[in-house]
């Protein structure tokens, strides 16, 4: 029994059949007539007119009359075949208009039957129609062959073998993650790296869906479109908590012009293959060039993302459409292991209290995913709101970010704090004054620092200070 099954597994990993016989060239007809015809490559071909006819000559060798011969179509349309004058079969039904025709599947092979297969010349003459197309596709006709009929149902499988295989990591990354979430050994910030895993993972499952399920050619480019959104969901993902993590600009503003570019890109390149190749390229080129100036700051995180970046955009422009397949759920099934790894390992949470605080001033306590920040608040200059995160800058110059709002934290400080503007607030213990700046009035606090007053601002902050605008530094 071991035997066998090993002896399947060979097969569906090493046994790919040998097409013996190779049609010369196509043609291209615009009547049934074949009186205008043009020599083609059938996978360049559009199919924008009612019916196009593809046809060919296959030459069979005398020792080949025996064997078993098939017409092999994988593409997004309807088909009839004839070989030599005499259909041998079709795939739905080609027809004038969208009424007439029947959709086919996605894939589909035709056995020849022997008795029509001749020593020497044989004319094969296909017929498609792809009126269900709901999008236009640049190429529609994905592969046609003639030879030995394939073992279809194992070359799908050998094909998704390393995408199931390589799924199974970030699936069960997901699920540890989950659990630790639950525990309370991590924090909300790893929510985002959650969400890349469960869409790579629900983009595997679509991916390997057609080992099971036989599409016909509307349904295929439907899974098609939802394996490139979600390819747009990862990548904007990823960006996004780069920008969090690395660079100081609003996240929103970055995932939104990388959106603009995707959705520039999927205008311009045709065919779902290719579109979601390029989103991913944007992705990782956005990722490489947002650490850009963190590396330059030697920051080691940054540097390593960016070399990492930019491998993958290389790795993906050389592989082709084949590295959604392959090179994509690798990548994933590390990244995944990465994840994990640096969430066990990481400490859940920090001491409560240190080995020695001073009895002088409480300290408050903020929170950091699972970890904790006890603070001063007479150390704090000022804080900044980031979205759901704020960074607080010290007196002594380091800055910590907290996954609090701005609001949240200044209900813990005391009253020595006041909000200057939508995005800032500052300890009044360390306002020199105010003055008017060039867009407006700004403070001046300790260490040189000047953050603009907002106008609805304005009013409260003279209240709570006394000084007026006669008052200024």
């Amino acid at each position: 029994m071991a035997y066998r099954v090993f002896a399947v597994i060979l097969a569906l990993c090493f046994g790919s059949p040998a097409w013996a016989i190779a049609p010369a060239r196509w043609q291209a007809c615009d009547d049934a007539q074949t009186v205008h015809c043009r020599i083609v490559t059938p996978e360049y071909e559009r199919l924008t007119a009612p019916l196009t006819t593809l046809s060919t000559t296959v030459r069979v060798p005398p020792g080949a009359i025996g064997d078993p011969i098939a017409v092999e179509i994988d593409a997004m349309a309807s088909a009839l075949v004839r070989w030599n004058g005499v259909v041998i079969g079709a795939n739905g039904f080609p027809g004038a208009d969208r009424a007439s025709e029947t959709p086919g599947r996605y894939s589909a092979r035709l056995v020849v039957p022997r008795a029509l297969v001749r020593d020497g010349d044989n004319r094969v003459t296909i017929v498609l129609s792809a009126h269900h197309l709901w999008l236009p596709i640049g190429q529609p006709i994905h592969r046609i062959a003639t030879g030995p009929p394939r073992d279809a149902q194992g070359y799908t499988l050998r094909h998704y073998l390393p995408t199931l295989a390589t799924l199974a990591l970030p699936a069960v990354a997901l699920l540890v993650l989950g659990a630790l979430l639950l525990a309370g050994r991590i924090g909300r910030q790893a929510a985002p790296a959650m969400a890349v895993l469960a869409a790579i993972v629900a983009q595997g499952f679509v991916e390997i869906s057609k080992i099971a399920i036989s599409y016909t050619y509307p349904w295929h480019l439907a899974r098609m479109e939802v394996l490139t959104g979600l390819t747009v969901i990862v990548g904007l993902l990823l960006v996004g908590m780069t920008s969090r993590l690395l660079v100081p600009l609003k996240p929103r503003i970055v995932v939104g012009i990388t959106g603009m570019a995707m959705g520039v890109a999927c205008l311009i390149i045709g065919g779902p293959d290719r579109q979601s190749l390029a989103v991913f390229e944007i992705a990782m080129l956005a990722i490489a060039a947002l650490t850009m100036q963190a590396a330059l700051r030697h920051d080691r995180r940054a540097i390593a993302l960016a070399l990492i970046a930019a491998a993958l955009a290389v790795w993906a422009y050389v592989a082709g459409p084949d590295f959604l397949d392959t090179g994509y759920y690798v990548s994933a099934a590390i990244a995944a292991i990465v994840l994990v790894i640096g969430a066990i390992l990481r400490p859940a949470t920090v001491a409560e209290v240190p080995v020695a605080i001073p009895a002088v001033e409480p300290v408050v306590t903020l929170r950091d995913g699972a970890r904790h920040h006890l603070v001063a608040p007479s150390q704090i200059v000022f804080l900044k709101a980031d979205d759901d995160y704020c960074s607080l800058h010290m007196r002594d110059g380091r800055e910590i970010v907290v996954t609090m709002t701005l609001k949240a934290v200044l209900a813990l400080l005391p009253s020595d704090f006041v909000r200057i503007h939508r995005s800032h607030a500052i300890n009044v213990r360390h306002l020199h004054g105010t003055k008017a700046g060039p867009n407006g009035r700004v403070a001046e606090l300790s260490g040189a620092i000047v953050l603009p007053i907002g106008r609805a601002y304005a009013s409260a902050l003279r209240a709570f200070t006394s000084l007026g605008p006669a008052s200024a530094a």
